[in-house]
Parts: C-alpha cells; structure tokens; sequence
C-alpha cells in the first residue's frame, strides 16, 4: 500500500460565530470582520479561503458545475440553467438565454463554456448548444451532426455530456446524426466558432457514458465491459479497446492526468484505475466502493462500501490514494463533527467529492463541507454566517483550479437551494 504524506491542513478564521463552539480539534481563530457572508483565513503557508454562502436561487435537485472563475447550476426540475461569475461578488444568477430549453440536469462546463444539453421534447430535443459566458453568444450545433441519444433523468447519473477545459464529449445517436458516430467531442479553442469532430469507429457496443481528458487529448467511452481511448488528434484512428474483466458499473466515471477512476460491475463493485498511457487497467484488492469517484493532481478518491462501518447515516468513508495506487488509505472513524454524536455526521465520511484538478484541496460534501489539502485527515470549517451550530451546510460540491461551488442553506436540516463558493487562491 503506498503511504500518502499529510501535508498542512488549512485552518479556517471564522467571521462570525455562534453560541455554540466547534469540537476541540476544530477551534477557530478569533473572528475577522471580512463583511457580509463571508468566512476567511489562512493557513500556515499564508494562503486564503473564503466561504461565502448566498442567498442565489437553485434547484437542489438539479446540476452544478465549476469552471474558470465560473459556476453554472440548474434552477428548475427540468430546465432552467444560470451562472455567476464568483470573482464580481454575485448577488443574483444570470440565466442563460433561452433557459426554458436546457436541460437543468444535462449541462456541463469547461473554461468559460457552457454545454448545454437541449430537453428531450419539442423541435430542439436532444441537441446541444454551446453559450460563451465572456461574449454571450451561443452556437447550437444542427441535429444532423449532434442528436444525443439520451439524456439521463438524474443530475449525477452517468451518460450525461462531459466537459474539461475546451472540449465535451457526447455520446450520439448513431440512426440520427448524418454520419452515423456515436462518439463526438465539441471543440472550442481559439474562441473561434466551436466545432465538433467525429471518432470514425463506433465501439462494438452501447456506449453507456463517456469523458475527455483534455491534457491528453482524449475522450473516453465505456460499453458494459470495456473503455475505448479515443485520440482528439486523430479522430480517423480506431480506439484503444482496454477490456475489463468485471465490467463497468453505470456510475459516472472520471479522469484527470494519465488516469481514470470508475467501478467495476461486479456484485460488490471495486474502484479501479485505469493508466491511458500504458492502457492497461490497475485493480485496487478490498476497494469496495459506491458513489462517484473523483481524481485530480496526483490523487485519487472513492468512497468505501467494504464493511458495515464504512457507511453512516447515508454517507460514505472516504478512501484516498495517490496513483499509480493500487494503495489507498480510509478516513478515521468516530470522529464526530458536533463533537460527541454521529448525528450531525462524521469527519470523513460525505456523499459527494471533488478534487481541484491541480491536487490543491480535496473537497467533501453532505451534510456538511469539508476539505483538506492532502490524505485523510479532513477540516470541518465553521458555518460563515454561524446560523449552524457546527458547520457550513453543502451538497453537491464541484471544483475547478479557479473555483469551488456547491450547493448551501441555513442549515444543515434546511433544503439546501441556496449557491455557495469559494474562489481559491
């Protein structure tokens, strides 16, 4: 098992704090008037965070994404997508135009892009537009080269779009589009009008969910037991074929550097990691895992469903590792963020994860926000408005280099419809 070396955790200043305290391992620094919502401090390294928590209206049931100093999230159960730009200090979201026609589950967002997913009714159904948040212009790509063969019904479920930087990749219905490809990944460098380039071999099977690597320049599209590695360069190029001998489980999977980190489909489902250099796939022994993985730097999270004692409450323990793995380590257990109870939930243990893409912070979510900078050892910031007595309400937390997003209340109870950000340092 490879050992992960724990680096400095940041320490969070509160602005203002409620009657009750944090746990004794969790003390914050006297409070700062930073103003408003706001919750600032700095680590040993002299770097600063700050939490804000909005009162910017989302749908909690529908998507939020992070890009460069952007953040776009759903406002409606079906449609309805808006954005704000984190470093103006946002009161209010922007829509969208033509909001009505997205889906508010189907978008996805890369530098400051977003891909938008169309509604699966009406003249527009299942096409994909692209709406540049710097010129405000949107270009929608004509249903002969871009139909998407589906759009799944929940926010996290795999076969959504996918976005990294200035490319997406989709998954297209073969009986639909003009020239008969599945997998197609949207261009938008240059701030040129994007384009959309077609992979010339289909994979032998359904493709079930897809993602793009764009360091690499590769998108990846899983079928029920193997990933095909698509060149962007060389799109006329068959695929690399990486069988797996488990299958693939129907949960989102994700990538970054030379990796991708999915499940296997076995009863029990494991994490494993799969190298798109050597194209070869790495299993990881008693990684039980559920839930959506996540990966960025040089780390890589999942969370562990092997005993009775990796679950509390609905939320998972996480497991980190550095890769090439196949060594990982769990949080601790019994560490209680109120400080004596489970009933506010454990450090450690979340439903949601994101890892800024350069390996800076690893962020936790639900029912609380949590993050470290490395391993598993994880703070527990307090609420920035102290309206919770023991931390900052979050769900479905994102990340980029520039921005963390996710979703917030008042507190942890509260249904969590408000937007709430981190501009990181």
């Amino acid at each position: 098992m490879n050992k992960l070396i724990t680096l400095a955790f940041v320490t969070l200043a509160v602005v203002s704090l409620g009657a009750n305290c944090l746990c004794p391992c969790l003390q914050p620094a006297p409070p700062a008037d930073n103003g408003g919502d706001q919750n600032g401090g700095g680590d040993q390294n002299g770097t600063t965070l700050t939490i804000v928590k909005t009162n910017i209206a989302l749908h909690p049931d529908a998507k939020l994404r992070c890009g460069n100093d952007l953040i776009a999230f759903g406002t409606g159960v079906l449609t309805g997508v808006s954005y704000v730009v984190p470093s103006t200090a946002p009161t209010a979201g922007t829509p969208v135009p033509d909001g009505a026609t997205y889906s508010s589950k189907g978008f996805a967002v890369g530098g400051k892009n977003i891909f938008l997913a169309h509604t699966n009714s009406g003249p527009t159904m299942f096409q994909v537009s692209v709406f540049n948040t710097q010129t405000e212009t949107t270009h929608t790509f004509s249903n002969t080269d871009i139909r998407l063969r589906s759009i799944p019904t929940g926010q996290s479920d795999a076969g959504h779009i996918q976005a990294d930087n200035n490319y997406c990749a989709v998954i297209c219905d073969a009986n639909e589009v003009l020239d008969g490809k599945v997998v197609k990944v949207i261009f938008t460098a240059g701030g040129a009008t994007p384009g959309v380039i077609s992979f010339a071999q289909n994979p032998g099977s359904t493709v079930r969910q897809v993602a793009v690597n764009a360091a690499l320049g590769k998108v990846i599209a899983a079928t029920d037991d193997s990933f095909f590695i698509y060149t962007i360069s060389s799109a006329a190029d068959a695929p690399v074929e990486i069988p797996v001998t488990n299958g693939i489980a129907s949960v989102q999977m994700a990538t970054h550097g030379n990796y991708v980190i999915a499940h296997d489909d076995r009863s029990y489902p494991q994490a494993i990691l799969v190298d798109l250099v050597n194209n070869t796939v790495i299993p990881m022994a008693n990684a039980e895992a559920t839930k959506i993985p996540a990966i960025g730097g040089t780390s890589f999270l999942f969370f562990s469903d092997a005993t009775s004692v990796d679950q509390y409450g609905g939320d998972s323990r996480v497991a980190v590792g550095t890769v090439p793995g196949p060594g990982f380590e769990k949080t601790g257990l019994n560490s209680f963020i109120d400080g004596s109870t489970g009933n506010n939930g454990l450090v450690g243990f979340a439903g949601q994860a994101a890892i800024v893409p350069n390996g800076s912070y690893v962020f936790l979510s639900s029912p609380y926000l949590q993050y470290n900078t490395a391993g598993t050892v994880f703070t527990v910031p307090p609420d920035p408005d102290a309206t919770d007595p023991w931390a900052c309400p979050a769900t479905d937390v994102a990340a980029s280099n520039t921005t963390v997003g996710f979703k917030t209340a008042a507190t942890k109870t509260a249904t969590k419809d408000k937007l709430g950000y981190i501009i990181l340092p």
